[in-house]
Formats: C-alpha cells, structure tokens, sequence
C-alpha cells in the first residue's frame, strides 16, 4: 500500500475544540458556581448589617457585640462558624449574641446566606 491509500484507510484524528472538552467544561461550571455565590453574597451582604452597626463599622472600634438572627436555629455547623468569628454567648430562638467579633468577621458573615439580620448587642451590665 502506497501513503496515499494508508492516508484514505485511516481516519484523520481531528483535535477537539477547547471549549468542547470534558474537563474544560467542568471548570468552567465550577467557576461560574463560585462566582455566582460569591457575587450573591457581596450583593446582598450589606443589606443585612442594620444602619446603627454600619455606622458603627465606620468608626474605629476594634471589635463589636452584635446580635446575630438566622434564618432558622443554629445547629452545630452555624455554632462552629459563629466561633470563628467571635465568641458565642447564648442562643434565644434563631437569634445568637456573639462578643467580641472584628469588622472583617461581620462582613464576612453578612455574606452567608443562611443570615437574616446583624445588629449591635445592647451594652450589658457586667
């Protein structure tokens, strides 16, 4: 057979589009996910922290009570995150006091979907 006829016998291996490749695709799915919640999160963040805090972020304290509501009950997860933020001190129905939290850990918690509403603790009377 002549290189003439072995190139007609076999196929002619044509190199797949980028944008058609399995691992390509998921990547880019990945990323648009992340993307997505990372974007809701920043949108509607603020929205949660109520104006007396924001004005309170403003201004240059180092660290905030605040009162944190939920959309449903803490669990254990929500307890744990609460704590890596600030320090926990008591829990009433979905609302959670947490104590000396920094205002990149309010921020970072108003972007959680699963929070309602970030208010100032009332001062107490220790």
């Amino acid at each position: 057979m002549t290189s003439q006829e072995l190139d007609e016998v076999r196929p002619v291996r044509r190199r797949r589009a980028w944008y058609k490749r399995r691992d390509v695709l998921f990547v880019i799915v990945v990323a648009l996910i992340w993307i997505g919640w990372e974007g809701y999160g920043r949108v509607t963040g603020p929205d949660r922290i109520t104006d007396e805090l924001a004005v309170a972020l403003d201004g240059e304290a180092d660290s905030f009570d605040l009162l944190v509501t939920a959309k449903f009950p803490p669990e254990r997860f929500h307890s744990n995150v609460y704590n890596e933020v600030g320090v926990q001190r008591g829990t009433e129905g979905a609302t959670t006091k947490l104590v000396r939290v920094r205002p990149s850990g309010v921020r970072w918690l108003s972007r959680q979907y699963w929070i309602e509403e970030i208010d100032l603790a009332p001062p107490s009377d220790r």
